[in-house]
């Protein structure tokens, strides 16, 4: 009973430094704006991750699972969605919103997870769980149409970015069952740097030595804290408690984001999102819940 409860425990523990963390990515990543270009943020910070993974298989002594060919259709489709798709939404989005209203709409993602689920059949549609759903929409749109004007650009790609989740997170569940996670993590990060240069190369200007050394701190945080160790964080916690409790525990995140954008970007939390983080909040406990 001790061993389960501290088991428990580790796993409580991990998503909260992994909430508290991830609550860091909006600020960093804006940050990092100041200097250079969201596309070009993005492929560079995704390469300190994957050099950060490189690091671990070769201590881990599991760069053999790479020439596993049957793993290869899930990463690249994980790749693709998250690592390609959902990255820059994310990335531009944040050139175009504020640190907080990203964090709070970034919840959504558990939204479209339900939906997905439900459309399946693998997950039941409780008074409870609709419930939640009605109020993460309701909060969404507190702060997606706040005093009825036009949706903000960098809301809406955000919003797109989380329906992206489920479809990603299907992908990356069938590959971790056959390799494990420090692998998939590498080969996603490494291929969306790839990807991501590449549209960076045609989109936007090419930076130079100045404005790589003024980032560099910035790029370096997401590479190697935000993308790299806080998802082993979320890894290692979901080995140790149920994924639902895990969602509800890190929904936390935005509040984090709030205080930090407070402290370094002198960003007051608008009514908006303290209106919308709350239903947003709630609905996730509820359709996180065990029926």
């Amino acid at each position: 009973m001790k061993k389960a409860i501290s088991t428990e425990l580790a796993g409580d523990l991990f998503i909260f430094a992994e909430a508290f963390l991830w609550g860091l990515f909006p600020i960093i990543t804006i940050l990092a704006y100041s200097a250079l270009t969201p596309l070009y943020t993005a492929a560079i910070s995704t390469l300190i991750a994957a050099i950060t993974f490189a690091l671990i298989l070769t201590f881990q002594r599991r760069w053999h699972e790479i020439a596993i060919k049957s793993v290869w259709p899930d990463i690249l489709g994980a790749t693709i969605i998250i690592g390609v798709f959902f990255y820059i939404l994310v990335f531009v989005g944040l050139r175009h919103t504020s640190a907080g209203n990203a964090s709070i709409v970034g919840l959504m993602e558990v939204f479209f997870c339900f939906v997905v689920f439900s459309l399946l059949g693998k997950e039941r549609l409780s008074v409870g769980k609709k419930i939640g759903a009605a109020c993460m929409v309701i909060g969404a749109l507190v702060i997606l149409l706040p005093k009825h004007t036009a949706p903000n650009l960098g809301d809406i790609l955000i919003l797109v970015a989380a329906s992206f989740v489920p479809f990603g997170n299907y992908f990356a569940q069938r590959a971790r069952k056959k390799v494990g996670s420090v692998t998939i993590m590498f080969l996603r990060s490494i291929m969306s740097f790839v990807v991501l240069l590449v549209v960076a190369y045609f989109f936007e200007p090419l930076p130079g030595p100045d404005v790589l050394r003024k980032s560099f701190v910035f790029l370096a945080i997401n590479g190697l804290l935000l993308l790299g160790f806080s998802k082993l964080l979320w890894l290692e916690a979901i080995h140790r408690i149920p994924v639902t409790k895990a969602i509800s525990l890190s929904s936390i995140s935005p509040a984090f984001t709030l205080l930090f954008a407070f402290l370094f970007l002198d960003e007051l939390p608008t009514v908006a999102q303290i209106a919308g983080f709350f239903p947003i909040f709630a609905g996730v406990l509820l359709l996180t819940r065990k029926s």
